[in-house]
């Protein structure tokens, strides 16, 4: 097993440190508005003709500025937003209630399979933000915690796979998380795992506050949560993606670059085909214009590089 020790942490997270408005790359290329015709009559329009938007509550000030920014661009645009959580995005983009999905989680496999069986479909998925390390936001990147006095200093994501899949005991770390079933469990079982399951000692939490409480009793104990839980009781590991790359540190930029093995992404989605407004709106939120209301926001969510901005865009090419 590929390990390194410290006698004292190698990297505390504890939240309230972390810098609000980070730099958006500039080689995101500026948004050039394009003539655009309003929606009329669509199912997910309001009575009054704006546009409804139901998804992540996390993301209203982020969308709030997003829309504002693009009806000033394009006249007769109105947004209509309803955002009360992650779980109610799909269900009403499936059935046309909703123009987009904002989504704080990825799609689980059931609510995949129900909007398949709804809207005949797949959905675009959108990456538009990377998770925040502040703790006043509801995503963060999933991390790796150990008590404050363990020694490790960091794994592999060799090594992390066998100490939560079982394979590997020779450390004596009692793995825990959030449940296997909630978003951050199944994002840790596809991204960590491959999809194997979780060791027979494993112990599931519902939230990730009750991971970090339990490593920061257990000396022994090792957890997946969201890093912005963080206490001083526990230490977050260092994480490299194999046996000959280094370590890479949770930070801001080791997100924004693609670095950390286990960042995570607010995410728009989208009804297949794209309404040529849809492109238009996702278009800018992936342009600098958009990138730069997005890091400008209080809630620490991160601007993508030029790179995974114009993988996005990519998607966005009439089919």
């Amino acid at each position: 097993m590929n390990v390194r020790f410290t006698s004292v942490p190698l990297f505390f997270f504890a939240g309230g440190i972390v810098a609000v408005g980070a730099a958006v790359d500039p080689a995101v290329p500026r948004y050039e508005p394009r003539p655009l015709v309003p929606p009329q009559h669509a199912t997910y329009q309001t009575a009054d003709g704006a546009i409804s938007i139901v998804g992540y509550n996390d993301m209203a000030e982020m969308l709030g500025t997003l829309t504002t920014r693009f009806a000033a661009l394009h006249p007769g645009f109105a947004f209509a937003l309803d955002l009360k959580g992650t779980r109610t995005a799909s269900p009403a983009l499936a059935s046309g209630k909703s123009a987009l999905a904002p989504m704080g989680a990825e799609f689980s496999p059931r609510e995949l399979a129900d909007f398949r069986a709804v809207a005949n479909g797949e959905p675009l998925v959108i990456r538009i933000a990377h998770a925040s390390l502040n703790p006043r936001a509801l995503s963060g990147p999933l991390a790796i915690f150990v008590h404050r006095d363990n020694p490790l200093a960091s794994l592999t994501m060799t090594d992390l796979a066998a100490i939560f899949t079982g394979a590997d005991t020779a450390l004596g770390l009692r793995p825990c998380g959030v449940s296997a079933e909630a978003a951050l469990g199944l994002f840790f079982r596809e991204r960590a795992l491959a999809g194997r399951s979780l060791a027979a000692d494993f112990v599931g939490f519902p939230q990730s506050a009750d991971v970090v409480k339990r490593v920061g009793e257990d000396v022994r104990a090792i957890g997946f949560a969201a890093a912005m839980r963080a206490t001083p009781d526990v230490r977050i590991l260092a994480l490299a993606p194999n046996a000959s790359s280094p370590a890479i540190a949770l930070t801001d930029e080791n997100l924004i670059t693609g670095r950390y093995p286990l960042d995570r992404h607010l995410l728009i989605c989208a009804r297949r085909p794209l309404e040529p407004w849809v492109r238009e709106f996702l278009r800018f939120v992936l342009a600098r214009d958009g990138q730069q209301l997005i890091a400008s926001g209080t809630l620490g969510y991160l601007p993508l590089s030029a790179r995974d901005a114009a993988i996005e865009r990519a998607k966005l090419a009439p089919e």
